[in-house]
């Protein structure tokens, strides 16, 4: 694979990842309607601040510009990036998103009402 296009489970992982990030940190999803077509593009193009990249062997999600704190905890196990999950949660969050483990982790109730606050 060269720069250029995604794989499917790169793309499944982006979409996980945005929709997560939509679920618990927005309330909304992400809103950025070119994912498709911008994922392939391939190398380092953003779609909704998100920064991702087609080259085998490196990270598919580089950076999110919007939501670094969430990014971290995800992608860096930093659980003091996002002081208001619970570690349990951000687990779940981790495998789902990474590597397509489990069922969707729902927010809790208490991070979606100040989520739309």
């Amino acid at each position: 694979m060269g720069s250029g296009d995604l794989k499917n489970d790169q793309k499944d992982l982006v979409w996980r990842y945005a929709h997560c990030a939509g679920l618990w940190r927005r309330k909304q999803g992400r809103n950025f309607a070119s994912l498709e077509s911008d994922m392939r593009a391939g190398y380092a193009i953003v779609a909704d601040g998100i920064a991702i990249e087609a080259r085998q062997g490196h990270p598919v999600i580089l950076t999110d510009a919007k939501d670094p704190a969430f990014f971290a905890a995800i992608f860096k196990n930093d659980d003091g990036a996002t002081p208001e999950m619970r570690a349990l949660d951000l687990e779940r969050l981790r495998g789902f998103i990474i590597g397509g483990e489990g069922e969707l982790p729902m927010a809790p109730p208490r991070l979606a009402e100040s989520a739309s606050a």
